[in-house]
C-alpha cells in the first residue's frame, strides 16, 4: 500500500458495525471536521507514516513519558504510547458538551459541600443514607471540614474529570465520574506536545483549540484557595513507584509547584509545613495526587506510609486547603447517577444536559431484582473503585462466575450496580501500517472559574479493542483536536492572578538527598567505567599486566568486591583470569557498588527528582537505559571496551549537561557535592593503591599511564612533562593542582565552597570544616614531593594522607545526611569500601 486513501467506502477503512464511526459517516463520507486532517493524511505514503510513527516512540521514550503497568511481565515502568491518528471533534459541539460538564461539575460540588455539611440532600430523602455512608469515599473525620477551609464556601471541587463516551445515535454520555484526584491531563499536554513535533504542518492549518491556557487556568483556581496573594503550593505524589508519576513531576515543573510525598511534609501546631534544606517552609496549598484514604494515618489508613500525620486536622482547622480534598471520592460512586437527575433539578432548578448510562443501584430492592435477573446482559460494577471484585461484563461470565456474582450482591446489595452496556463509537487508529477502527472513550478535563467551570479544549483519548478501555488494561492514547477553536475556550479573566510561585525554587530534604546521590552514583558510574576501559585496553598485552594489578585492587577497593583469586599475577592463564574478573564487576547485577548496581542506582534517582532533569538530559538517561539492556543481552567479553567507551560518553554528556542546564541553586550545589565527593574517594583509592604497589620501573610507567587515562589527564601530562609519566608527576597533577578539576585538592575545594552557600543559614556546619581541615593537610605536604619516585617513608606519609582524606570524605557524606537528609526513613549508608548499600 503506497497511500491511506480515505476518501471513499471502498478504501482500506472499514467502520466496525452498529457503531458511530467518529471520521466516517456512512452516508456522506468524511465528517466536515475530519476533512483537514484527512486530507494531510493522504499525502504521506507508507514510509511516511512508518517514520513519523517511530519519531513519535522515540520522542516519548527520549522524554522519559512512562506509565506504570502493575503486574506487567515486560516490567512495571512502559513507554507511553500514543496512535499518530488523533480524535477530531467539531468546535461547535464541544461547546455544548464542555457546557454539560460544567453543569455537571457544579452539581457535584454543591453535592460534596451538602454531604460533608448540612446534609440536606439525607435529611430531604434525595439520597438514601446507606448509598453515602456504605461508600467507603465517605471519609467521616472529614464532617464539617469543607466549610473551615480557606475556599469557605467557595468551589471545594476545584478539579473534574469526566469518561466520556458516544454511543451508536451519536449522542455523548458520561460514563464515570472522576473527582479525586483525575489523572490524565499531563498525558494529554504531553501527547500535544509530540503531535505538534511530528505533525506541525496538520496541526498549523486546522484550528485545532490550544491546550496550554488551561494550566493557567488550573494555577489561576488554586491561588483562589488561598487568602494569600502568592500561596506556596505543593503537588502531593505518592512517589515513583506510581503508575502515573511521570505526569505529577510534569504538572509540578510546568506548573512551578513544588513536588512533594507524604514524609516532605509535616504538621506542627495545626499547620503543615514542608521539610526544605533551607529549614521549614509554609504550604498553603496542595494539588493532591495521592489517593485519599492514604493521606493521613493519623485518622484514615493507619498502615499508610505515604501520608502525612495530622493532615486531616490541619484541613478542619483552614491552614490549608487541597485540590481536590479527601473525602471527595464519594462522588466517583456509580450508584449516584440514577439520583443525579433528580437532584440537579433540586439543587440547580435545571434538567440535567449530558446524559448518562442507565444504572440501577442494588441497595434498592426493585432495582437488585433486576440486576440479579439480568446479570449476563449487564455490566457489573463494586460502588467504590480498588474493591477486591472488579468491573466486569455479564456476557463474559460463566454459570459458575454469574453464580458467584449473585451470591456477592445477595451477600451486601448496597455495594453494588448494573449498568446498561454501551456500544462505543470507533475511530481510526494506525495498526500495520494500516487504518483499522477501535473502540474508543474520551477523559475530559475541568478546573473551576468565577462560578463555574472551564473545561480543557480536548483532552485524553484512549482506544483499543475491549468494551472497557484503561491505561493498565492497555488502551492506546491519542491526541484531541477541537477544531475550529471555540471563541474565547478559556476566557482570559480566567488567567488573572495566576501569577508566578512565591519562591522560584524550594528543595524539598528529600530532593535533595536523591540529586546528591545522584551526584555520587554518576561519578561512580563513570570511574568504574573508565577504569575498566583502561584494564581492558591493554588486556592482551603481556608487558602491561604488572601494571593493571594496583588498578584492579584500587577497582575492588572502590565497589568493596573480593576477587575469585588473591593472586592474580601467579595465574598461569593471567589475561584471562583478570577478563572474568573484569566481566564480573561489569555485570554482577546482586552486588552493590559494581557497574551494573550503579547504573540502575543512578537511573532511580534521578526519576526520583524528574523535574529537575531536561529534555536533554532525560535523552541521554534514555540511552544509557537502552544500552545498558543491549548489554544484558550481549553478555560477550569481546565488545566491553566498546560499549564501556559508548557508556563514558554518555555519563560525560550527562555530567555536562546537568552543569549547564541546572540553575546555580541548592539542586545543582547538592548534585555537584555528591560528584566531588565521591571523585575524591576514587582518586583516593587510585592513589593510594598505587604508593601501596611494589613494581618495575616499567610496570609502574604502565600503572601511572592507566591512572591517567582513567583520570582522563594522559593528554595533560604529556604536553606538561613531555615525557612518560612518573610518580611525582602524577601525583602533582591528580592531587594538589588547584586548577585541575581532576585533582584531590580540586575536588575538596569544590566541596567546601558548595557547602558554605548551602550552609549560610547555619552557624556551624561540621562538614565544611572537616573538609577544611583536610584540604590544607593535604596541600601541607605537597612541597614535601621532590623525588620522582618517592622513599618508602613519603609513601606511607602520603597512604596515611590519603586514608585520612577518604575517612573524612566519608564523614562529611554522613553529617551532610544528618543536617539536610535525616527525615529521609531508609538513610543511605556506607560499608568500608564506601559503597552505598
Amino acid at each position: 500500500m503506497n497511500q491511506l486513501s480515505l476518501l471513499t467506502p471502498s478504501s482500506d477503512y472499514h467502520p466496525l458495525p452498529n457503531t458511530w464511526d467518529e471520521m466516517w459517516d456512512t452516508r456522506s463520507g468524511v465528517r466536515p471536521h475530519w476533512a483537514h486532517l484527512v486530507k494531510g493524511m493522504t499525502r504521506f505514503g507508507a514510509r511516511e507514516w512508518t517514520e513519523r510513527g517511530q519519531r513519535i516512540t522515540r520522542l516519548l521514550r527520549e522524554n522519559g513519558v512512562t506509565y506504570h503497568v502493575y503486574d506487567d511481565p515486560r516490567g512495571n515502568s512502559r513507554t507511553w504510547e500514543l496512535d499518530p491518528i488523533p480524535l477530531v471533534l467539531d468546535g461547535n459541539e464541544w461547546l455544548v458538551i464542555a457546557a454539560g460538564l460544567d453543569q455537571r461539575a457544579r452539581l457535584l460540588d454543591l453535592l460534596l459541600r451538602d454531604l460533608y455539611g448540612a446534609q440536606s440532600v439525607l435529611k430531604n430523602g434525595l439520597l438514601p443514607p446507606e448509598l453515602v455512608f456504605g461508600h467507603a469515599g465517605y471519609l467521616r473525620p472529614m464532617l464539617g471540614a469543607l466549610s473551615a477551609s480557606p475556599a469557605g464556601e467557595r468551589r471545594q471541587l476545584v478539579l473534574y474529570a469526566a469518561d466520556l463516551a458516544r454511543g451508536p445515535d451519536g449522542r455523548v454520555w458520561v460514563v464515570a465520574d472522576r473527582t479525586q484526584s483525575p489523572s490524565g491531563a499531563g498525558y494529554a499536554l504531553e501527547n500535544r506536545a509530540v503531535m505538534a513535533r511530528t505533525f506541525p504542518e496538520l496541526l498549523e492549518g486546522a484550528g485545532v483549540a490550544k491546550l496550554t491556557h488551561w494550566l493557567k487556568a488550573v494555577q489561576a483556581a488554586l491561588v483562589k484557595l488561598s487568602p494569600r496573594e502568592q500561596p506556596h503550593v505543593a503537588l502531593l505524589s505518592p512517589g515513583p513507584a506510581n503508575e502515573t508519576y511521570f505526569e505529577h513531576a510534569y504538572l509540578a515543573a510546568r506548573l512551578g509547584y513544588t513536588l512533594a510525598q507524604g514524609d516532605d511534609l509535616t504538621v506542627r501546631d495545626g499547620r503543615v509545613w514542608l521539610k526544605a534544606v533551607s529549614g521549614l517552609k509554609p504550604v498553603d496549598v496542595i494539588l493532591r495526587r495521592l489517593d485519599e484514604e492514604w493521606c493521613d494515618p493519623l485518622e484514615l489508613r493507619q498502615d499508610s506510609r505515604l501520608g502525612t500525620a495530622g493532615l486531616i486536622e490541619a484541613l478542619r482547622r483552614g491552614t490549608v486547603a487541597m485540590a481536590n480534598p479527601p473525602g471527595s471520592g464519594l462522588l466517583e460512586n456509580p450508584a449516584l447517577l440514577p439520583f443525579l437527575p433528580r437532584l440537579a433539578r433540586m439543587l440547580l432548578g435545571e434538567d440535567l444536559a449530558l446524559p448518562t448510562a442507565a444504572t440501577w443501584w442494588c441497595g434498592q430492592e426493585k432495582e437488585c431484582e433486576y440486576v440479579l435477573a439480568n446479570l449476563p446482559r449487564l455490566v457489573l460494577k463494586p460502588i467504590a473503585r480498588g474493591q477486591a471484585s472488579e468491573t466486569v461484563l455479564g456476557a463474559n461470565l460463566d454459570r459458575r462466575q454469574l453464580a458467584t456474582w449473585r451470591a456477592r450482591i445477595r451477600a451486601r446489595p448496597h455495594l453494588y450496580v448494573g449498568q446498561q452496556p454501551m456500544s462505543l463509537s470507533s475511530v481510526p487508529a494506525l495498526r500495520d501500517h494500516r487504518l483499522a477502527p477501535q473502540h474508543m472513550s474520551l477523559r475530559a478535563f475541568l478546573v473551576s472559574q468565577g462560578d463555574g467551570y472551564v473545561a480543557m479544549p480536548g483532552g485524553l483519548t484512549r482506544c483499543g479493542d475491549g468494551a472497557f478501555l484503561s491505561s493498565q488494561s492497555g488502551a492506546l492514547s491519542k491526541d484531541t483536536w477541537v477544531t475550529p477553536a471555540p471563541p474565547k475556550a478559556i476566557p482570559s479573566s480566567v488567567l488573572l492572578g495566576a501569577g508566578n510561585p512565591a519562591e522560584t525554587e524550594i528543595l524539598t530534604s528529600r530532593a535533595a538527598d536523591n540529586l546528591f546521590w545522584a551526584g555520587r552514583y554518576l561519578e561512580r558510574a563513570e570511574g568504574v567505567a573508565r577504569l575498566l576501559r583502561a584494564l581492558l585496553d591493554g588486556l592482551w598485552e603481556e608487558e602491561t599486566t604488572p601494571g593493571q594489578v594496583p588498578v584492579l585492587t584500587a577497582l575492588m577497593r572502590m565497589v568493596g568486591y573480593q576477587p575469585a583469586s588473591r593472586d592474580l599475577l601467579e595465574q598461569a592463564d593471567f589475561p584471562a583470569t583478570l577478563a572474568a574478573e573484569v566481566h564480573d564487576l561489569i555485570t554482577h547485577k546482586d552486588h552493590p557498588g559494581n557497574l551494573a548496581h550503579t547504573v540502575r542506582a543512578l537511573l532511580a534517582c534521578t526519576y526520583s527528582t524528574r523535574e529537575y532533569w531536561s529534555v536533554a538530559i532525560w535523552r541521554l538517561l534514555d540511552r544509557i537505559e537502552r544500552d545498558w539492556s543491549k548489554r544484558r543481552r550481549n553478555r560477550g567479553h569481546e565488545r566491553s571496551d566498546l560499549w564501556l567507551g559508548h557508556l563514558i560518553d554518555t555519563l560525560a554528556g550527562l555530567a555536562g549537561l546537568a552543569s549547564e542546564t541546572l540553575p546555580r541553586a541548592d539542586a545543582f550545589r547538592f548534585f555537584d557535592l555528591g560528584r566531588r565527593i565521591e571523585r575524591g574517594l576514587t582518586a583516593s583509592s587510585v592513589l593510594t593503591c598505587i604508593l601501596e604497589s611494589r613494581l618495575t620501573d616499567e610496570a609502574q610507567r604502565e600503572s601511572l599511564s592507566l591512572v591517567l587515562q582513567s583520570a582522563d589527564s594522559l593528554v595533560t601530562f604529556r604536553r606538561r612533562y613531555r615525557g612518560e609519566p612518573f610518580l611525582a608527576g602524577v601525583l602533582e597533577l591528580l592531587l594538589w593542582d588547584t586548577d585541575s578539576p581532576r585533582a584531590l585538592v580540586f575536588q575538596l575545594n569544590t566541596a567546601r565552597l558548595h557547602l558554605g552557600e548551602i550552609a549560610r543559614p547555619l552557624q556551624h556546619c561540621e562538614a565544611r570544616h572537616l573538609l577544611r581541615d583536610v584540604e590544607e593537610r593535604l596541600l601541607a605536604n605537597a612541597s614535601r614531593v621532590t623525588d620522582p619516585h618517592l622513599d618508602r617513608e613519603k609513601r606511607v606519609q602520603l597512604i596515611q594522607i590519603l586514608n585520612e582524606v577518604s575517612a573524612t570524605l566519608g564523614t562529611a557524606s554522613g553529617a551532610i545526611t544528618q543536617t539536610w537528609f535525616t527525615h529521609v526513613q531508609e538513610l543511605h549508608t556506607l560499608n568500608a569500601g564506601g559503597v552505598q548499600s
